[in-house]
């Protein structure tokens, strides 16, 4: 039995759809109390894998609330690492490309230095550090897309249809994820432990992307308003922390173990699941 912690968010709704007898568990369980992580699982025996995709996700905020990003990035995954080890069953933890500096150009291995640039990045890279120990199969993910809650390409879809103009950042890079293929990926490496890496295959800029989704929801028959795209600094956006320039992965590691497709294929499914009807 498979025991799925924030099965209400982006990526934990995606991997509920493709194995529907999974527990889910979403607000009602604080992976940040480890009475209540092992009381959960005491009222549902049987588990055998727990897949964490319960997070303080929100960048800025966490700058603000510190102890409730902690608590959830740090202590929640030890505390499943924990009782993932008391009852025996296998634990898959996702982490992000922030635990990076994204101060280096290149395509990053899950052996490149860590040294994130904002206090987000330093709770989820403790909760790596706390679920590795416990023997987890931690993997990293950047750019989450796809159905449901707040993400990038969600939001580029409502302004392509109501905006005649859009700004978009040209000078931070990385590698876009489609949360099915993500979840797909993420039911592969159930059996493994240690830290792996994956996204969509591509490097791109924020700018570059939308460029490509343009053309995409043409070419597929949405009433794309946007009339022009203008590459801006991330500099144009204020922020209350510091984001990776670079942050893009090496996912060879994980490739020995399965495939992975390209960003642009996987952001045309998603904008072809958009549409009542799709040629």
């Amino acid at each position: 039995m498979l025991w799925i912690t924030g099965a209400n968010g982006l990526l934990g709704a995606a991997l509920t759809a493709k194995c529907k007898a999974a527990l889910q568990s979403g607000h009602e369980v604080d992976i940040g109390d480890l009475a209540l992580v092992r009381r959960f699982v005491k009222l549902h025996p049987g588990i055998t894998h727990i897949v964490n995709c319960a997070a303080f996700s929100m960048v800025d905020a966490a700058e603000i609330s510190r102890e409730e990003a902690w608590r959830a990035n740090a202590i929640g995954p030890e505390n499943l690492g924990i009782v993932a080890r008391e009852i025996g069953a296998k634990y898959t933890h996702i982490s992000t490309d922030y635990v990076f500096p994204g101060n280096v150009a290149r395509p990053l291995t899950e052996s490149d230095p860590v040294g994130p640039c904002n206090y987000y990045g330093e709770t989820k890279l403790e909760g790596e550090v706390r679920a590795l120990a416990l023997s987890a199969c931690v993997i990293r993910t950047s750019w989450i897309f796809g159905n449901g809650g707040k993400n990038f390409v969600a939001k580029m879809l409502r302004m392509l249809q109501t905006e005649k103009e859009i700004r978009l950042t040209d000078d931070q890079w990385g590698r876009a994820t489609y949360a099915p293929d993500l979840a797909g990926a993420i039911l592969q490496m159930l059996p493994f432990s240690g830290l792996y890496q994956y996204a969509n295959s591509g490097v791109v800029s924020r700018y570059e992307f939308g460029m490509a989704m343009r053309e995409e929801a043409l070419l597929l028959g949405y009433e794309v308003v946007t009339e022009s795209m203008i590459p801006v600094s991330a500099a144009t956006f204020p922020s209350m922390c510091k984001r990776p320039v670079y942050s893009a992965f090496d996912t060879t590691k994980i490739e020995k173990h399965l495939s992975i497709r390209p960003w642009r294929e996987a952001l045309r499914e998603f904008l072809c699941a958009q549409m009542p009807v799709c040629s």
